[in-house]
């Protein structure tokens, strides 16, 4: 029988800290949620009582990268994760009796947009989201060595409530569903189901730490996906949505979907995790039911 845990999450309300929290507490663990109003108070007092006594600390926080690109966007988008982290590791760092695990996110968009990569790379990436995880991770390495860390690098989390799969779907429900741009550049996907039992899987195994791709092994790229996703909803997929027309309305920010990146989650896989969907057919499926 598992002992029950006290798990904090940071970025809690949003898509994948809402339904981490449930599963978690479904588990029979007792979720602390650390809250916006938390990290906006100068004093570090309410974060350090809610982290008190957790066992495992788990850092989702940052602003969504769906969204143009401004100057005010770009900034909001680095310092919600550098200052969260920071602030967290800071506040872990100086207490007494410390967390076993931080499970700190980070993204697939720090490895380059070509070739196929897993956790043994030290390729980086170019461009503004390739930076934002490389400094985001970097506050996360601050973390004391007697405490063990996780930074999970998630690809495109698919679920049907949330997250991006469904504007990604809306075009082929009006029949003008495709390829975006070229078509080549990497789609690294994860079903939602997954990351939540991946998660469980890297609390529960205490010799897993650093690097862990959160991402399906089947890397694909938006072509491979556009006409998966078009047979699967049995629709065409005969358009090319050009690059402009992303670039007219998110700016710099197109590249999130103009772009991409292929990781393959070697750790996982050798630690033993068995993914519930390792195909992006069945992942699809799974969501019209």
């Amino acid at each position: 029988m598992k002992k029950e845990m006290r798990i904090a999450i940071s970025g809690n309300s949003g898509f994948i800290g809402r339904h981490l929290t449930e599963f978690l507490s479904a588990g029979g663990n007792v979720v602390v949620p650390l809250k916006h109003s938390m990290f906006r108070s100068r004093s570090d007092e309410k974060l350090r009582q809610a982290l008190t006594g957790c066992n495992v600390v788990i850092n989702l926080a940052g602003a969504t990268i769906n969204q143009r690109w401004t100057r005010k966007a770009k900034r909001k988008i680095l310092n919600s994760r550098i200052h969260t982290t920071r602030r967290l590791v800071s506040i872990i760092n100086g207490m007494e009796v410390k967390p076993e695990v931080f499970i700190s996110a980070s993204a697939v968009g720090i490895y380059p947009d070509k070739g196929i990569y897993s956790e043994s790379s030290t390729s980086e990436g170019t461009g503004f989201l390739a930076d934002v995880c490389i400094r985001w991770e970097d506050e996360a390495q601050k973390l004391s060595r007697d405490i063990r860390l996780v930074i999970a690098r998630f690809g495109v989390v698919l679920a049907k409530d949330g997250g991006a799969l469904p504007k990604m779907l809306l075009p082929f429900r009006f029949f003008v569903g495709g390829k975006i741009a070229s078509g080549k550049q990497g789609f690294s996907w994860i079903h939602i189901e997954d990351v939540l039992h991946a998660i469980q899987f890297i609390i529960d195994h205490k010799d897993l730490s650093g690097i862990v791709n959160l991402v399906a092994p089947q890397p694909l790229t938006n072509r491979a996906f556009t006409k998966v996703t078009a047979e699967v909803m049995h629709r065409p997929a005969w358009l090319t949505i050009p690059r402009k027309v992303f670039q007219y309305v998110y700016g710099e920010g197109a590249e999130v979907v103009t772009k991409g990146q292929q990781a393959y989650p070697a750790r996982l896989l050798s630690a033993g995790y068995i993914f519930r969907y390792s195909d992006i057919r069945l992942a699809l499926y799974s969501f019209m039911m």
